[in-house]
């Protein structure tokens, strides 16, 4: 049975006993639709094999709580993003430089041996998790405020059942962005991962409505704006968390110490933001995509595509949904206005496996069976699907549902 939690802000000058009472009565609403869509699941009976990755069978996932925010939006922007049981701290530091709602699901993972009950084991991470996140709900909700830094929290907790550890690794990335993007009910949304933390400038702009609606025009008729990626590499996390607070024009000194441009070791991954152009830039420039782009951006909800679910694990699975929107005919535009960080954390296991098989120099044949091997192929499938003009990404049939039933996500006339 999930439990919903949607919070109230205390009653201000500004706002009425009455006003509160009805925006905790809305946020709950919201979570209950979001709850609905997880009911008459058995996912006990139907726990993730390694063969429903290879076999790209959809999971089941289950949504143990949900919380939503009942303190208005302080921008009409959602950040939306997904998270590991262990990136809480990560979420955190996003919220805090982050001025709008911040839709997020959260995911944890449990081995199970029975098809018929949750093993006392898997209740007790379960329970450890609720507890780490009600935590943190509970603290940004007393210490958030719409008119000052800090941002409304929607989470939502999904858990996955495993009967084989060894598909443990697959995290479900894409699956989770889009859940995660079901909770926004802003025209506008940036999908950005839970490591990379929102300059403030991003929402000091967002809150200008001028300039917010020049954006929403751009977004609207096709455009997207990516948004420069930086990581740091020294110091800790604090110097990140710093740099996203101390403004685009601190930058030329901060990348003499612990900064440079996002992945330096793959420029195809983010060159085409053009960072020399964009550190003198005061108006959105266009940019040419490149294969292999994955940016962060800004974007219209009701034009930006869905993330492809049989993605997962580790590889592919952002630059699958960037290479569609540029085959639909995207406008890709940068921002001056503002930027992300990369805050550091440790490597996944997933990823090391990934990369150990990329780079061990062996034929697929010899790979086969490994997370590398399924994604490349997939994205080999995918790619000439995009040539054909074919592709669309794969939506688990729950998830699709679920959008049917969402009352924010009906087209009316001021969507389209």
């Amino acid at each position: 049975m999930v439990t919903l939690v949607a919070v109230a802000a205390a009653a201000s000058t500004t706002r009425t006993r009455a006003q509160v009472s009805d925006e905790a009565a809305t946020a709950g609403a919201q979570a209950q639709a979001v709850a609905d869509c997880f009911k008459g699941q058995d996912c006990l009976a139907k726990r993730t094999a390694w063969d429903h990755f290879t076999e790209d069978l959809p999971s089941c996932v289950v949504a143990a709580r949900v919380w939503w925010s009942a303190r208005p939006a302080g921008i009409p922007v959602t950040l939306v993003t997904q998270a590991s049981a262990e990136r809480l701290d990560q979420l955190r530091a996003q919220c805090a430089t982050w001025r709008g709602p911040l839709a997020a699901a959260l995911y944890l993972p449990l081995y199970n041996p029975s098809s018929h009950e949750l093993s006392d084991e898997s209740k007790q991470k379960l329970q450890a998790m609720v507890a780490g996140i009600d935590e943190l709900f509970q603290k940004t909700e007393a210490g958030g405020s719409s008119s000052g830094s800090g941002c409304q929290l929607r989470l939502i907790l999904l858990y996955e059942l495993f009967a084989d550890q060894k598909a443990m690794v697959l995290y479900p990335v894409n699956s989770l962005r889009n859940w995660a993007r079901l909770m926004a009910d802003t025209d506008l949304i940036t999908n950005i991962d839970v490591d990379m933390i929102p300059s403030v400038s991003i929402s000091d702009v967002l809150a200008d409505p001028a300039k917010r609606a020049v954006y929403e025009e751009g977004c609207r008729t096709g455009s997207v704006y990516v948004w420069p990626a930086f990581e740091t590499h020294c110091a800790g996390t604090s110097y990140a968390d710093n740099v996203a607070v101390q403004g685009k024009a601190s930058l030329p000194e901060a990348l003499k110490k612990c900064l440079r441009r996002m992945r330096p070791k793959a420029p195809f991954s983010h060159n085409a933001t053009n960072y020399d152009k964009w550190m003198t830039a005061t108006e959105p420039y266009p940019i040419t995509y490149s294969p292999q782009f994955e940016p962060w951006f800004l974007s219209w909800r009701w034009g930006t595509l869905w993330y492809d679910y049989r993605y997962r694990g580790y590889g592919k699975n952002k630059i699958v949904q960037a290479a569609a929107m540029n085959a639909t005919g995207t406008a890709w535009r940068v921002s001056p206005d503002g930027y992300l960080v990369h805050r550091k954390h440790a490597e996944s296991r997933v990823r090391k496996e990934f990369l150990k098989a990329k780079f061990s120099k062996k034929d697929m044949d010899a790979l086969r069976g490994t997370v590398y091997e399924h994604v490349e192929s997939l994205w080999k499938a995918t790619g000439q699907e995009l040539a054909a003009g074919t592709y669309m990404a794969r939506l688990e049939r729950r998830f699709t549902a679920c959008m049917g039933q969402l009352p924010w996500w009906k087209r009316d006339a001021g969507s389209e």
